[in-house]
């Protein structure tokens, strides 16, 4: 069993027997099919193999018996019992949850001892690899609370990757060569151009963080179409076209921020700032856009 890297190296590969996202499917009756065992896993399972790999990186001498797990703000409790269920399956005795913005919020304060957080609030957005959380944090008689929350556990980097994928570098091998459906046989699993589809993908993650800190880069793809001919080409991206396509999906989640701010009936002045969490809150466009949008700083830090 191979976890982390050296499984994604696989992907392109040998995609029917590595599995990723299941996050997303945890407290679910949902499993994942791997073919070269003929048996399916579930999501508890999957992370436990997850956390058994982190458990490997202590190499003081110490025996690691206990845990703290983050999980979105969003996670009801049958996911969060199968998130503890995943760490006693890796071997802890014990497993104590804790909702990722009031970790993130932990951290920030921890490293900015200088900034009085005490009798502020602030929202954590928190754009993941796989799900989407934004909380209102406040601290309450000494404590760190999450006061209100929204998210989605079907939003976060890897959709904004598929959209690349789907939007821009798809339509343009088609332009180049012969193909009936090539985006439907790249995502079946039984689809001629299937190993072609996990490619591409970690092709367009890379594109994505290059656009963080260019204004265009360049996607390589060599592929055959339906009649065997060998199409070889560069696709540009440019950083407008990338934010043109995400604008909606990152719409959506300043609505959350302003359904939580409505309910609470606050106003942007009452925010010390929004705390930024997750890799994709480096894409630019996502911290320009929350900042206008909310009339509230984002804090990077």
């Amino acid at each position: 069993i191979l976890v982390g890297d050296k499984a994604r190296d696989y992907l392109p590969r040998d995609p029917k027997n590595v599995v990723s996202n299941f996050k997303r499917t945890m407290g679910t009756t949902e499993t994942k099919k791997i073919e070269s065992i003929n048996s399916s896993k579930t999501p508890v399972e999957l992370s436990a193999f997850v956390l058994k790999e982190l458990k490997g990186f202590v190499h003081s001498g110490e025996d690691v018996d206990a845990a703290v797990i983050t999980i979105p703000a969003s996670f009801d409790t049958i996911q969060s019992k199968a998130t503890e269920e995943a760490g006693i399956q890796a071997g802890f005795k014990d497993v104590i949850l804790l909702q990722e913005p009031i970790a993130a919020s932990l951290a920030y304060a921890n490293k900015d001892n200088s900034e009085d957080l005490k009798n502020s609030q602030w929202i954590v957005y928190d754009l993941g690899g796989g799900t989407f959380d934004v909380a209102l944090v406040k601290i309450i008689e000494g404590e760190l609370n999450v006061v209100d929350h929204e998210g989605n556990n079907y939003f976060g980097g890897v959709d904004l990757d598929m959209l690349l994928l789907e939007k821009i570098i798809v339509p343009k091998i088609e332009q180049q060569g012969e193909f009936t459906d090539l985006l439907s046989e790249m995502k079946s699993a039984t689809g001629r151009y299937n190993t072609e589809w996990y490619r591409l993908l970690h092709e367009a993650e890379k594109a994505k963080a290059e656009l963080s800190s260019v204004q265009s880069t360049e996607v390589d793809v060599e592929i055959e179409d339906e009649n065997g001919e060998e199409i070889e080409l560069s696709i540009t991206i440019t950083r407008s076209e990338f934010e043109t396509l995400i604008k909606e999906k990152i719409s959506e989640t300043t609505q959350m921020m302003k359904k939580i701010l409505t309910r609470q009936s606050l106003q942007p002045k009452d925010l010390k700032f929004v705390l930024m969490v997750g890799g994709s809150t480096y894409i630019p466009f996502v911290r320009k856009h929350v900042e206008e949008v909310m009339g509230i700083s984002v804090n990077t830090d």
